[in-house]
């Protein structure tokens, strides 16, 4: 019975090098541009539009769109795409906040073309590198491999 699949299993198995071989770079970078171009800002004025009542350019932008409740909708889009970034950047529940962040893109794919090319090619992009992370996962170097760690066991299967 084969017991072992895979590559060399006297091979080092140095996360460091495994960043590299796996989609941990992809998902690494993707999280950062996320939080630092959409994430974080978006967060910061959602919170100002909640508690200082300032107006805020996303909810004239969904209610525009024809998007029920956007005055709801907008801060919730802007916390799910902050939280999707940060589960991407450490690699926590990375197939899950694909899942999560799949609608948001494809939406903004139906309600972007009038934005202009760039904002169609970016949510493009996103769509491809969420559909990739859904497939493939974290990768090596993340919390989700952490946990993995104590579920291997010492017993050999047979």
């Amino acid at each position: 019975m084969l017991e072992y699949t895979g590559g060399n299993p006297a091979a080092s198995q140095n996360p460091v090098s495994s960043l590299f071989k796996t989609v941990a770079i992809l998902r690494i970078g993707t999280g950062l541009l996320l939080m630092m171009r959409h994430g974080f800002s978006a967060a910061l004025s959602a919170y100002h539009f909640f508690w200082k009542e300032e107006p805020w350019a996303w909810v004239t932008a969904f209610r525009d769109a024809g998007l029920p409740y956007a005055h709801l909708l907008a801060p919730v889009v802007a916390l799910v795409v902050a939280a999707v970034a940060l589960s991407w950047i450490i690699g926590f529940l990375t197939r899950l906040f694909a899942v999560i962040f799949l609608p948001i893109v494809i939406t903004a794919l139906v309600l972007l073309p009038q934005a202009g090319p760039a904002h169609v090619e970016a949510a493009w992009l996103y769509l491809f590198i969420t559909v990739t992370l859904l497939l493939f996962g974290s990768g090596a170097v993340s919390i989700d491999q952490l946990f993995r760690i104590g579920q291997g066991g010492t017993k050999k299967r047979r």
